[in-house]
């Protein structure tokens, strides 16, 4: 295999480590929200109760945004890397 062919697949392998770290994240904040949501169903109101899961909502919200950026970056710069390395071809 020549240099640019190795430098294309570890750009596709960026990728796909990129989809695999933002699954996980969206794991994780499933489970945080679900985590809060729990903790909010002990000793407090229903209002308190329902203000604790709207929180835990956005909060998930916000933290699979974020990994849907994070991605995002990581899929742009594997693609440039990928474009330089088919352009030294």
């Amino acid at each position: 295999m020549t240099n640019e062919t190795i430098e294309t697949a570890k750009a596709d392998v960026k990728k796909g480590i990129a989809d695999a770290e933002k699954a996980g994240a969206y794991v994780k904040a499933d489970a945080k929200a679900d985590v809060e949501k729990v903790k909010a169903s002990f000793g407090k109101s229903d209002v308190e109760k329902k203000v604790a899961y709207v929180k835990a909502d956005i909060n998930e919200a916000a933290d699979k945004a974020k990994a849907d950026v994070e991605n995002k970056m990581a899929k742009a710069k594997a693609d440039l890397e990928k474009a330089k390395a088919e352009h030294k071809r």
